[in-house]
């Protein structure tokens, strides 16, 4: 069983976790609020130490290396992963209460992410995803917006 969290490397040693193995050119997510998810900033490592990663990080009109701390990034598909359940169960929910996503609009949609522990950057982004003209005669529309999340968030290599 593999556990998810949020604390970069765990230590081969302590029982019960599998150590996650990152390299130079890694895709991660720097996280800038640990009690928000999907509070992050996409990034590449550029050298590795014991405790610490080098990340290159893209800004608008620069590239910025930082040096930060291993329990400071998340693999970019666990980040992901992260942020697919939160609108999972949002969804769900809202589904249960509204019956129907459709009959919400795209800020009340943003408001129950954020409620789900979405930070609200990511919210609006994933709500802007999920663009209601495409769904009102889609089938499986959930995996769609899915899917539409993921292949924005997933960096690959």
């Amino acid at each position: 069983m593999i556990e998810i969290f949020r604390r970069g490397f765990l230590s081969e040693f302590e029982p019960g976790h599998r150590q996650i193995r990152m390299q130079i050119g890694d895709q991660v997510y720097l996280i800038t609020d640990q009690l928000r998810i999907g509070a992050g900033i996409p990034a590449t490592i550029c050298a590795i130490q014991e405790a610490t990663v080098e990340l290159a990080v893209e800004f608008t009109h620069r590239t910025e290396i930082l040096k930060v701390g291993t329990w400071d990034i998340l693999p970019s598909n666990l980040y992901t992963h992260s942020i697919l359940n939160v609108v999972y169960q949002t969804y769900g929910t809202i589904e249960h209460e509204h019956g129907s996503i459709l009959n919400l609009p795209a800020r009340e949609i943003v408001a129950q992410l954020i409620k789900g522990g979405l930070a609200p950057q990511t919210a609006q982004s994933c709500a802007d995803l999920f663009d209601q003209g495409d769904w009102q005669n889609a089938q499986l529309p959930l995996r769609q917006w899915l899917r539409r999340i993921r292949d924005f968030y997933h960096r690959k290599p």
